[in-house]
């Protein structure tokens, strides 16, 4: 990263004015949370290690303290209720399997919290996951057969089960990928986005849950499909063909941290060309999955698959190390912040949990998906309970969602161009957030002021800095501003390569 600026006055100023609005629409942070298919019955490669209530209530509290305010859990037909075509090729639907149960786990604590959902499933039924078994592979985004069995699920879990807090549906991830069962075919996912819409007004769904997309990656084009569209394109697009049937949009963002440190997340995914398509349709756009990548090739990218392949219980094809890290709760913060001020309606972390994913799925203890908090299985598939600790990234990101709840006030600060550092702020009611993050080497002295704020209240200060320069273990203060003006200002001073958040919010 480029140094830096050393000449940065003392006492900055920082303005927080309420008419400085990025977001009015704002759903919130959170996590991608998947219901464990590798553990989630007796059936399952792993068992059912995840039929532990023990477990369970470690998630719990540990989301309890983060308190995510959107959750995004994609699954598979043929992982929960799917079991095949009869004799005359329909679907075999079955919502009492023991698989439901680990799905059931999750959305009974989503609805307990209020908390916003967006459910979906990867791709066409054996299209992804289980591709061997021919004989039950429906034949696209567009079958009728797999659209009649997402509605059946849908008022299974929204009807039957009382599951209000379902409130977005993804139709399969990523669909301009050559991973994806669409192969990059934008015709293929629209025709089966527009066939789930006119069934959701059939079954009097639509009012309950929206379909959000496309979900792409801007950065990726399928070469077969170039010369006709990019993958920046399929937000426009969508805009353009598909307003009628989608509620909200989505991309996900895969980040190089230079791009992150440089202040180029928005730009490198696209966002803020795409912004403005979305908010003439009057939506919110959100960021359904956002982690950090570095690009096919580069030093950065070799330097992480060779750290991958020294732990034996790793993918290093589909793994990001530097979860392990204190700098990527930094820079996944910094990248957040930007964002926020560009107008994202709420940025969903990939992933909660090393446990729930391995490449390909395949359920290969020693090829797991490690993007997450913990591994909250490391005991029992790499006999590391170690691996079940919190990792640093945790808490700036917690802290991104507790204190920046739905319907808060997005508000962009005014301040000089400081290089590395970054900053939003929230209104909800009464009470007001800023989130900082420095990415730079050296520390900054701000004078915060907030012009609306004459009352003097408490902020309560969170900080997030590196313990000690040898180690990546975070250190996290807290202390308490008593009986501040902040029309007046707040003077603060942010430590190199850390993040902070002042909130009028009660711990």
């Amino acid at each position: 990263m480029q140094a830096c600026s050393s000449n940065i006055p003392q006492g900055s100023l920082v303005t927080i004015a309420p008419e400085n609005i990025s977001c009015d629409q704002y759903i919130g942070n959170g996590v991608q949370w998947s219901a464990y298919p590798h553990a989630d019955s007796e059936d399952a490669q792993w068992g059912a290690l995840m039929d532990n209530p023990a477990k369970w209530d470690t998630l719990y509290q540990r989301l309890d303290y983060m308190q995510p305010q959107f959750i995004r859990v994609m699954d598979q037909a043929n992982w929960r209720y799917y079991e095949g075509l009869d004799a005359a090729g329909m679907p075999i639907v079955n919502f009492d399997r023991p698989e439901m149960m680990a799905l059931y786990r999750l959305l009974d604590y989503c609805q307990s919290r209020n908390i916003t959902v967006v459910i979906g499933e990867w791709g066409t039924p054996h299209h992804m996951h289980e591709v061997e078994k021919k004989e039950a592979r429906l034949d696209g985004a567009d079958d009728p057969r797999w659209t009649k069995m997402i509605i059946q699920y849908l008022n299974h879990l929204i009807h039957e089960k009382g599951y209000t807090c379902l409130k977005y549906y993804n139709l399969i991830n990523e669909p301009n990928g050559d991973w994806a069962s669409t192969l990059g075919n934008f015709r293929e996912w629209q025709q089966g986005v527009k066939a789930l819409d006119q069934s959701l007004r059939q079954a009097g769904l639509k009012h309950q849950i929206k379909i959000a997309g496309p979900g792409s990656v801007p950065h990726y084009t399928y070469p077969e499909y170039k010369e006709e569209y990019s993958g920046k394109d399929w937000v426009k697009m969508s805009t353009e063909q598909l307003d009628q049937q989608l509620g909200a949009y989505e991309i996900h963002a895969y980040l190089p941290a230079e791009e992150v440190r440089k202040g180029k997340a928005v730009e490198f995914t696209h966002f803020d060309q795409d912004f403005p398509l979305t908010q003439a349709k009057g939506k919110p756009f959100f960021v359904g999955e956002i982690g950090l990548k570095e690009e096919w090739g580069t030093p950065a990218y070799h330097e992480n698959i060779e750290r991958a392949k020294q732990d034996p219980h790793t993918a290093p094809e589909d793994s990001q190390m530097s979860v392990y890290d204190y700098q990527y709760g930094v820079d996944m913060t910094d990248a957040v912040i930007q964002y926020m001020n560009a107008g994202g309606a709420g940025m969903i972390a990939w992933d909660v949990d090393d446990a729930m994913h391995t490449y390909g799925d395949l359920g290969n203890k020693n090829q797991l998906k490690r993007w997450g908090f913990w591994n909250i299985l490391g005991t029992e598939i790499c006999d590391n309970p170690a691996d079940e600790a919190i990792r640093p990234w945790y808490y700036p990101w917690s802290w991104s969602c507790k204190y920046f709840p739905a319907n808060t006030t997005i508000l962009k600060p005014e301040f000089e161009n400081i290089e590395g550092l970054r900053i939003t702020a929230g209104k909800f009611k009464e009470d007001y957030s800023v989130l900082l993050a420095n990415n730079c080497e050296q520390s900054h002295a701000l004078h915060l002021e907030i012009p609306s704020m004459h009352k003097k209240t408490d902020f309560r200060i969170h900080q997030y800095v590196r313990a000690h320069p040898t180690t990546e273990k975070a250190e996290i203060t807290a202390k308490t501003l008593a009986k501040v003006k902040p029309a007046d200002g707040i003077a603060i001073e942010i430590p190199a390569k850390s993040v902070m958040v002042l909130t009028t919010f009660k711990d």
